[in-house]
């Protein structure tokens, strides 16, 4: 059975939840990963286009760990629509 846009939200978020809040650990390498990924710091580097492109994209991965993390789930629940939040 194929599940709905707002089931497929939820587990994910739970997902998220589970992996990075749901243990010590999870928490120590969600931390790691917010400076390695540059979460708090100017990604651009003067000297390399390549090097901007790189920590941007470092950096996109933080922030899709942050959304999943921060998402709230009473929007769902509120209105029964997703605005089609799923990335494709």
């Amino acid at each position: 059975m194929e599940q709905t846009e707002n089931e497929k939200i939820k587990q994910r978020n739970s997902d998220f939840l589970q992996v990075f809040r749901g243990s010590p650990q999870g928490e120590r390498v969600y931390d790691y990963m917010s400076v390695f990924c540059l979460k708090k710091e100017c990604t651009f580097d003067k000297d390399s286009a390549r090097k901007s492109d790189f920590n941007m994209g470092s950096r996109a991965w933080q922030l899709e760990a942050d959304f999943w993390l921060e998402y709230d789930l009473s929007t769902l629940d509120e209105t029964g629509e997703t605005d089609d939040i799923e990335r494709k």
